[in-house]
């Protein structure tokens, strides 16, 4: 490692102790503020100052350790008990806590200190009219302290991952898991080809003894016996390799499995953090806020040590800062208006973590005035939104955005800007926000979300030909409903539960572009719960709960606002995993209709057409299903011609749409097959492929393919009208 090498890692290694040395200096402000005089918080303000000076030292960063230089002669008299610190002190003191964390920001974009605040407030702390007796304009050269520079108050064992390779091993691990589920089906497999290969030694057995018998009486050369002979003894060799062969697979499969499951949970655990993490900006922001709206609060941190995955904990940060910027602001009243209610002068803001079965529940709540329903109202009206009649759906407006019942525009808050945020955040790991409140007592915020994102337990679902997982975290119950138990009420169907009627829709109809389709005898469903709001969703059948790994859908995330992402599930079927706050939102909108089509029972209609997509590409495959499914087609997939041709003869269908490049059967083998097969000679065959020369078109008419599109010019319209023509 050369010198420039060494410098840059010492800089980036010094920026991350940084950042735990500004979180300490705040936490040992704040507690010198609320209790001065308490000598365990100055030496703890002390060390943290010290060694960062010496940290800044090693890595070259002068500015730095000149300021912490500068706090130091600052805070001597105090430890050593001759100065109090006081309201003078204290702005100071914080103001060079705000500049160590500006700085490095700065540092960390390559920006000079020179014009830093960092700059200015060291002058500011030299000149301080406490530290007459040490100033000093610069630090001078010296050796590094006897203190380790780059030592925090974390155990030695511990070192620092960067949060993109713990999402990279996470991805790794995923894929680890998927593996494994495949590797669990294979000792199945081998019981049931050695279960075939002892039918066909036990069936040989009896027929290799006649046809011995039948060759010694024809006085066949005596070769052609001892082949019988070897050909049995082969096929017990083969009953016994397979024998072992399938034991060996399913101990290896139990070893896999406990393997993938348990690497799977300790990389789970490695992402997890403490909630108090999301928390440390909380307590500065509530006593800088109090300060300028003077007023007194308290704020209480319960429920610390709840881990949360970082992804989560980066998604509440902002979220719970707004809503306790927010509870000081709007919520606690001044001290003498409190004084006038009989309260306490000094008013609390609360912030309480807490696991809720798989769900992990971040209340935020504060003793204030509560909720001013008449000016939301007010507010809405005035914007032309619609006032709904119950006080809780017009304070759920409040999450939409810019509504504000201050009058006034201040610095802290007055421009309706911020419960949106909350909103959005939380929805962003699959949580929900809902709002209780008191009058005069205060209002409570409840953030609901997953522990963790990497996996989910999940509630498998047919829609058509499509599987949809929808997160446990939101399911109340499933349903099996006889259509005599649908009612409708205001133009929408609905079902009775012993908390009230609740609306009922059909899945399909909110998810674009599949297909809602008459339903006819019992109905699947499924009821969905955020926080007060609940929705029944029908679907086509109920399959299974198991736990499922997320996956992002990329750039596509905006235009289908009702997904979470999707799973691959270890059978190869790709499942779309559901956003049950959008699927509520969607559902129990004013123009959801009625939601739901029961099919008269002796009604009959046009038997659908079925199709077959074969193809390797989850993309692509999934493309085509959704497209074919949207224009009334009944969708079979496959992953590759070995897995077409299977589904082709268990299910059958009126239409292949196959690719070519594929593994183990490519599309020019399954149209041979198909076209050597008494059964399906006569079926279409559309072969849809990347290969597009003159060779590739000629090879798919060899084999009898009836149209060759090409994926360079591949268009929508196109392909339907080729498959209309196609079915006739």
């Amino acid at each position: 490692m050369n010198k420039d090498q060494l410098a840059a890692r010492l800089r980036a290694t010094f920026l991350l102790e940084l950042d735990d040395h500004v979180r300490a200096t705040n936490a040992s402000l704040l507690a010198l503020e609320a209790g001065p005089g308490q000598p365990e918080h100055l030496k703890a303000l002390f060390r943290a100052v010290h060694t960062l000076k010496g940290a800044a030292r090693a890595a070259g960063v002068a500015i730095i350790e000149e300021a912490c230089h500068a706090l130091e002669t600052r805070l001597a008299p105090a430890r050593d008990g001759k100065l109090a610190l006081g309201p003078r002190e204290f702005p100071l003191l914080f103001a060079a806590a705000d500049a160590l964390a500006d700085a490095g920001a700065r540092l960390r974009k390559g920006e000079d200190l020179t014009e830093s605040p960092l700059s200015a407030l060291r002058d500011r702390l030299n000149a301080s009219p406490a530290t007459p007796r040490r100033r000093k304009a610069a630090v001078a050269p010296g050796p590094p302290p006897t203190e380790p520079s780059f030592t925090s108050e974390r155990a030695d064992s511990q070192v620092r991952v960067d949060a993109e390779q713990l999402d990279q091993l996470l991805a790794s691990t995923a894929q680890l898991l998927l593996a494994g589920g495949r590797v669990a089906n294979r000792p199945e497999e081998l019981e049931a080809l050695h279960a075939a290969v002892v039918r066909g030694a036990t069936v040989w057995s009896r027929t290799g003894r006649r046809l011995r018998v039948a060759l010694e009486r024809a006085g066949a050369p005596p070769a052609l016996g001892e082949a019988a002979t070897e050909m049995e003894k082969d096929l017990r060799q083969l009953v016994r390799e397979t024998s072992r062969l399938a034991a060996a697979a399913a101990g290896d499969a139990r070893a896999v499995t406990y393997a993938t499951a348990e690497l799977a949970d300790r990389v789970r655990r490695l992402r997890m953090r403490p909630f108090a993490e999301a928390c440390e900006a909380l307590p500065r922001a509530v006593r800088d806020l109090a300060v300028t709206a003077r007023k007194e609060v308290d704020l209480e941190i319960l429920g610390g040590d709840v881990a949360l995955d970082r992804a989560v904990l980066d998604a509440l940060r902002p979220a719970l800062l707004h809503l306790v910027r927010n509870a000081v602001d709007h919520g606690v009243e001044p001290p003498a208006e409190r004084a006038r209610k009989g309260k306490s002068r000094r008013g609390r803001v609360t912030v309480a973590a807490a696991l809720r079965g798989d769900r992990v529940s971040v209340r935020v709540s504060d003793d204030g005035a509560g909720l001013d329903v008449r000016g939301i109202r007010t507010q809405l009206e005035r914007g032309g939104v619609p006032v709904p009649p119950e006080d809780h759906e017009a304070v759920r407006a409040l999450f939409q955005g810019g509504i504000s019942t201050r009058a006034e525009v201040t610095a802290l808050s007055g421009r309706g800007v911020g419960l949106d945020t909350v909103r959005e955040a939380v929805e962003q790991v699959r949580g929900s926000v809902d709002v209780t409140w008191v009058p005069d007592q205060g209002s409570t915020f409840t953030l609901a979300c997953p522990p963790t994102l990497a996996t989910i337990r999940a509630l498998l679902a047919a829609v058509g030909a499509q599987l949809v997982a929808l997160p446990t975290t939101h399911v109340e119950r499933c349903l099996r409903l006889a259509p005599e138990e649908i009612k409708h009420a205001d133009r929408r169907a609905v079902i009775a539960t012993p908390d009230g009627p609740v609306p009922l829709v059909a899945l399909a109809g909110l998810l674009p572009p599949l297909v809602e389709r008459p339903v006819a005898g019992p109905i699947s469903a499924v009821l969905l719960r955020a926080g007060a709001r609940r929705l029944a969703v029908a679907v086509d059948e109920l399959v299974a709960e198991q736990e499922v790994v997320l996956r992002a859908v990329g750039r596509r995330r905006e235009a289908y606002p009702h997904l979470s992402g999707a799973a691959v599930l270890p059978s190869g079927r790709v499942v779309l995993v559901l956003n049950p706050v959008a699927i509520l939102d969607a559902g129990l909108g004013a123009g959801a209709g009625p939601g739901l089509t029961v099919a008269e029972p002796q009604a009959t209609g046009p038997v659908r057409r079925r199709i077959l997509v074969v193809d390797d590409s989850i993309t692509t495959r999934t493309l085509e299903q959704s497209l074919l499914e949207a224009a009334g087609y009944d969708v079979l997939t496959a992953v590759d011609g070995a897995d077409g041709w299977k589904v082709l003869q268990e299910h059958g269908c009126d239409l292949v749409v196959a690719d070519v490049e594929m593994p183990r059967m490519d599309g020019f083998q399954l149209c041979e097959a198909i076209r050597t097969s008494k059964r399906f000679k006569e079926l279409p065959v559309l072969l849809v492929t990347a290969l597009e020369s003159p060779e590739h078109r000629a090879r798919g008419l060899e084999v009898g393919a009836d149209a060759y599109l090409g994926k360079s010019s591949f268009d929508q319209e196109h392909l339907l009208d080729t498959i209309t023509r196609l079915l006739g």
